[in-house]
């Protein structure tokens, strides 16, 4: 149980015992014993630390801690910076969208598993690894292959985004889509809805959709990472004069 749980369970009890006691049904707490005010003191007290408790979670401690969060996945993603550029060259996609896509598949950790065993950086299936491994001449990858080598599962992931851009007409966002949910599910969906955008302003419409989610997440830390400079050169140092004989 939580903390916040508890507090709970504890306000409630005090509730209880402010009620034996009459407060709020026009009891003067004077005429009441001394040790009784006391407990119901304690029980306001307890209960307007419980409001303040739940107020500031929700108010100041999720939004601090998503921030903190964010902000360690910033810094783990940018440590990958020369894989995920090496990746960009060879498969011809925009190294801040691939960073974006790492960033929010796996916070830039290197042995994320999903419950639908998606390992590694790019959070990929084994079936994807394999087949993207063989398109490369490479030797099809293992389980500890995907987790506990970023460059591959980067130049993988990165190679099978760059084929999922081009069958779904390098359209970013329902490129992402594709890769998140797949391109069979997200197949399905437009034939339902005639058309992606009836399917994307459906889902709006309807105000959840995890997918246009994860693609609004992408973007953002695409973004993020552009304002950054992740992979612009740096500055060269100006050359000094030459020494005067």
């Amino acid at each position: 149980m939580s903390l916040q749980d508890r507090t709970f369970d504890h306000f409630l009890t005090s509730n209880a015992a402010v009620s034996e006691l009459g407060v709020g049904s026009g009891v003067n707490l004077s005429d009441t014993p001394k040790g009784r005010r006391m407990v119901v003191r304690f029980a306001i007290l307890l209960g307007s630390l419980f409001l303040l408790w739940t107020f500031a979670e929700r108010a100041v401690l999720d939004p601090l801690m998503e921030t903190v969060r964010n902000r360690g996945g910033y810094e783990r993603v940018s440590g990958h910076r020369d894989a995920i550029a090496s990746a960009s060259v060879e498969s011809g996609v925009d190294p801040y969208l691939l960073a974006g896509i790492v960033f929010a598949e796996s916070s830039g950790r290197v042995n994320a598993q999903s419950d639908a065993k998606a390992m590694g950086l790019m959070q990929l299936m084994m079936p994807t690894a394999v087949e993207q491994a063989l398109k490369l001449g490479l030797n099809s990858p293992s389980k500890s292959d995907l987790l506990t080598n970023p460059e591959l599962n980067i130049r993988l992931g990165s190679n099978y985004f760059a084929w999922v851009l081009k069958h779904e007409g390098q359209e970013v966002e329902r490129s992402l889509v594709a890769y998140n949910a797949g391109r069979g599910r997200l197949r399905g969906w437009i034939e339902e809805a005639g058309s992606y955008e009836a399917w994307r302003e459906g889902r709006l419409a309807a105000g959840k959709s995890s997918t246009l989610t994860y693609a609004s997440r992408v973007l953002a830390a695409r973004n993020v990472f552009r304002e950054r400079g992740l992979f612009e050169p740096p500055a060269s140092l100006p050359e000094e004069p030459p020494s005067q004989p």
